[in-house]
């Protein structure tokens, strides 16, 4: 089954998948609410679902949610134009089972399918090495240099809490505070706690 908003684009992949790769396609679907309606009047189940992320009505990651809670066992690809290192995670750890950029050759698509039929996880090789190195301009990749408690700090900073408040919750005091603001400013390269709440809001420790 293949679900994607842009219909040239999902048709056009249908057919390669037909032709090409010598797949049956089930089913098509424009959001992720018909790929469930889909799948839940469907008797026979597919052997991978391919999905895009950003879609209409239900997006990529809320219907890797839905699958879970209906107790779907199918594995499932996602193609995306957004390649960056959060959005691989995201889906990730959310089941999804294979990542693609939407970019990647036919070729590889297949071999992903067939990796991911054989019970393996899929990622592409052109943002493998993106995510092990870590993105530098990626705030979810830079705060990884921080220490547990640094990270707790940076989310008491980010919403506004001041260091004597986040020495009680903490039980430290806030000289110990101040110091751990330092050294979170110079291992991220940041001047201003309004550019740690940036950081913050893109590492997905707050919400907005």
């Amino acid at each position: 089954m293949v679900a994607d908003d842009h219909v040239v684009l999902r048709e056009a992949l249908c057919e390669l998948l037909k032709n090409r790769g010598g797949f049956n396609v089930m089913a098509q679907a424009g959001d992720g609410q018909q790929l469930l309606d889909v799948v839940k009047n469907t008797s026979s189940k597919p052997d991978v679902i391919i999905l895009d992320v950003e879609m209409p009505n239900l997006s990529g990651i809320e219907t890797l949610h839905k699958l879970q809670e209906m107790g779907v066992q199918v594995p499932v690809l996602v193609l995306s134009a957004d390649d960056g290192a959060k959005n691989v995670r995201t889906v990730l750890s959310n089941g999804a089972k294979g990542f693609m950029p939407k970019n990647a050759r036919i070729e590889e698509l297949e071999f992903a399918i067939d990796a991911i039929l054989q019970g393996n996880t899929y990622l592409s090789p052109t943002i493998t090495t993106f995510l092990i190195n870590g993105d530098k301009n990626d705030p979810q990749a830079n705060i990884s240099v921080l220490t547990k408690r640094e990270v707790e700090i940076l989310k008491y900073l980010a919403d506004g809490k001041p260091n004597r408040e986040i020495g009680k919750i903490l039980h430290i005091s806030s000289r110990t505070v101040d110091t751990h603001r330092s050294n979170i400013l110079k291992k991220l390269k940041l001047k201003t706690n309004a550019e740690l709440v940036k950081v913050a809001i893109t590492a997905g420790l707050i919400d907005v």
